[in-house]
This record gives structure tokens, sequence and C-alpha cells, in this order.
């Protein structure tokens, strides 16, 4: 079964990605795709160095958890 996700991007980051990828013969959607397939099985991992911790958007469906995570968002800040 399929799903469709739907964020945003800035701009010149989105179009940069995409012609790098089109130069290597893939789409974005599939760069994406197997990013989110490497990060769930492990072979790819992230997270927050010392000075690189801005946190610009958190979107939930659930009203109660967007409002906690606003909190959490503005006590990190």
């Amino acid at each position: 079964m399929l799903t469709q996700i739907s964020f945003t991007a800035d701009k010149q980051l989105k179009e940069k990605a995409s012609k790098k990828a089109k130069e290597k013969g893939i789409t974005l959607k599939s760069i994406l795709v197997f990013s989110m397939e490497a990060f769930s099985e492990g072979k790819i991992d992230v997270g927050l160095l010392p000075g690189n911790n801005e946190i610009e958007e958190l979107h939930f469906d659930s009203p109660s958890i967007n409002k906690k995570a606003e909190k959490l968002t503005s006590l990190l800040k």
C-alpha cells in the first residue's frame, strides 16, 4: 500500500537536489524513498551537532500532539 508524504523545503535546496539527481539519472522522489528505506533499516543515521540544533517546523495530525510539539520546540530554542 502506498501513502502520500507532503512537506515544505527550501526552493533552492530542492532545485539543487533535483538537478544533481537528474545528472545521476534518478528522480528526487527515488532519492527520498531510498533515504527513508536506508534510515528505517539502520543503514544511515542522523543527529544534531553542537551549534546546529535549529528546529524549523513540526506538524502532526493530532492537535494535542501539535500543542506538545510546539511547547517542546520553544523549550529547545
